[in-house]
């Protein structure tokens, strides 16, 4: 039999697979593809919009050229789905065959056919707004939507009253880095995309929001679940507490990292007066945590150590009594604005009153909260106990006036679910006899940072270490770790994946590699030994760990061509060459 010699043109492909052929190709080749002298067709066009209006993911910012859109070309981008698709729907009783026309600014609301559920505009500067705006409106399943460093994005102006957009399906708004997000913004953003089943919120890097928006919008969104204020420098103690106490019941994860204004103190004193009451009475049991676990003697460590982290913030702060009266002022007016806006919002789910705000946080980050000066023994073990041993990642970068005794209770609280501790620059550190109790609170930690720490007492300096059998990543950067505590460490740890002990000047490169040949379960994947005392090369290191993708911050050739690799299909996906990735 021979091979026909007629040739399949573009017409008769399409005809014979339809537009579902262009579902596997990525994104900026479809858009490009479209507008090609080549392939300048009716049956092209057409089935490139019929993809778009059913894909489920639409994604600029994956590839340098697609980031330059603007709101003009966005806003026609959409057009060009919905007039192709509202041609073919068996919804709509027009039939039109080459021009199109649709028009929709008299109503809220588009019932047009798209699908698409996630939408990433992220790094697309030259939106300002409109484009976005048109997009929701005309994406009735949207449950995903990602604005992330648009410097130009004026929610206010763009998101001007003129009816609630039907997307009752959103959870997911990441607006992150929009500097020009002003609080009249927010709240216009938030109530126009009818936010009200909104489980994530990321406002980090939005300087310009204050107490009241923020609580305000917040308070709208019942199922809350992650809220990042990073950065907000004007947001205080009031605002953070109305946020942790409306969303008592569904907030799992707070970001409040370099927020300058907050005092911890002021907002969890009464708290705590409660728990030391609690700590130093015979009924001292309803200070222990849900799910501890433990004998006589643990128990009573728990007790000592909060107990002894308790009074020293009762002593650190002059004016104790003014404090606990503003805090119990505060937890007053939590009630008061709870119960109003729970009325003018009309939730129809019932809160428990009982419910301690921060109960059902697994996810804190305070690295660098309020300012330097601000003592905060006894605020982590105050929130711990709030908790009630839920929480499993904790950030306190960069706290340097925090009690070992608050990390030693809150790994006791939380023990079982506790998995990510970065606690670098801590100045208050334990004794070599306390350590044992502090680190065996964290037995069942998996990352753990405590770079800057120079302050081990004793001849072991941290030999309590070998407690911590589960590490997977474990930092020690410009600490005074002594090589025999290291060593014994990475015998024990047969999960560890990164090691970071960058500017050690105890260790030498030789016992790291002698770790290896004692626990042949140690497999990193990324080591930094820089500033130590290299008296093995790095060649031997890397054949002593032949499994390194990176070394000392830098790629492997292992690294490097798994990276080629990844890079490739992350390029392809986006549609992008790889010259024009930004």
């Amino acid at each position: 039999m021979q091979p026909s010699n007629n040739v399949s043109d573009l017409n008769t492909v399409m005809a014979a697979v339809g537009y579902q052929i262009f579902a596997f190709l990525p994104l900026g080749s479809i858009l490009n593809g479209y507008r090609s002298p080549m392939l300048v067709n009716t049956i092209f066009h057409d089935g490139t919009f019929q993809c778009l209006g059913q894909t489920k993911s639409i994604s600029l910012s994956q590839c340098a050229h697609l980031r330059k859109i603007n709101d003009e070309q966005l806003i026609r981008l959409i057009q060009n789905i919905v007039e192709v698709n509202e041609a073919s729907h068996p919804g709509y009783t027009r039939r039109v065959s080459r021009r199109r026309g649709h028009d929709c600014s008299k109503v809220p609301a588009c019932p047009c056919p798209i699908k698409v559920t996630h939408l990433d505009v992220s790094r697309c500067r030259s939106l300002k707004g409109e484009g976005v705006h048109y997009c929701l409106k005309h994406m009735p399943q949207i449950q995903r939507v990602l604005c992330s460093s648009l410097t130009n994005f004026d929610a206010a102006e763009s998101f001007a009253p003129c009816g609630d957009l039907q997307t009752a399906k959103l959870e997911y708004l990441d607006v992150s880095g929009c500097a020009k997000l002003d609080n009249v913004g927010m709240k216009r953003l938030v109530t126009t995309v009818q936010g009200k089943n909104i489980r994530h919120l990321d406002f980090s890097g939005c300087s310009a929001l204050i107490d009241d928006s923020v609580a305000g919008t917040v308070a709208f969104c019942q199922n809350l679940e992650c809220l990042n204020v990073a950065g907000s420098v004007d947001i205080t103690c009031f605002g953070v507490g109305l946020i942790a106490y409306v969303c008592r019941s569904t907030l799992r994860c707070l970001s409040l990292r370099e927020c300058s204004s907050v005092n911890l103190p002021k907002l969890l004193m009464s708290a705590s007066d409660e728990l030391i009451d609690l700590a130093g009475s015979e009924d001292d049991h309803r200070a222990l945590p849900p799910n501890f676990e433990g004998d006589t003697n643990d128990r009573s460590l728990y007790i000592a150590a909060l107990c002894s982290v308790l009074v020293q913030m009762m002593r650190v702060h002059d004016n104790v009594g003014e404090i606990l009266h503003l805090s119990q002022r505060y937890m007053a007016s939590f009630k008061k604005l709870d119960e109003k806006w729970s009325s003018i919002w009309g939730l129809n789910h019932e809160r428990d009153k009982k419910d301690r705000m921060l109960s059902q946080l697994e996810v804190l980050d305070i690295g660098y909260v309020g300012n330097r000066n601000i003592r905060l023994e006894g605020c982590i073990a105050t929130i711990a106990w709030l908790n009630g041993g839920k929480l499993k990642q904790v950030d306190l970068e960069g706290l340097k006036n925090i009690s070992h005794f608050d990390i030693s209770v809150l790994g006791s609280t939380s023990r079982n679910n506790f998995k990510r501790l970065n606690a670098s620059a801590i100045m208050d550190l334990p004794s070599e006899h306390s350590s044992c109790f502090f680190f065996h609170a964290m037995k069942n930690i998996k990352e753990l940072d405590l770079s800057g720490v120079n302050h081990w007492e004793g001849n072991s300096k941290g030999v309590a270490l070998v407690f911590l059998t589960n590490l997977i990543n474990l930092k020690l950067d410009n600490t005074d770790i002594t090589e025999a505590v290291l060593l014994t460490v990475l015998t024990k740890c047969k999960s560890l994946l990164k090691l970071s002990v960058c500017g050690c000047t105890d260790l030498t490169s030789n016992k790291i590699c002698a770790a290896k040949f004692i626990n042949p379960h140690l497999n990193l994947l990324e080591l930094d030994c820089r500033y130590i005392n290299l008296d093995a090369p790095l060649w031997k290191i890397q054949s002593v760990f032949p499994t390194l993708l990176r070394l000392n911050n830098r790629c492997t050739e292992r690294g490097t061509r798994m990276l080629k690799a990844h890079h490739a299909s992350f390029y392809w996906r986006g549609g992008a060459r790889e010259r024009n990735i930004g």
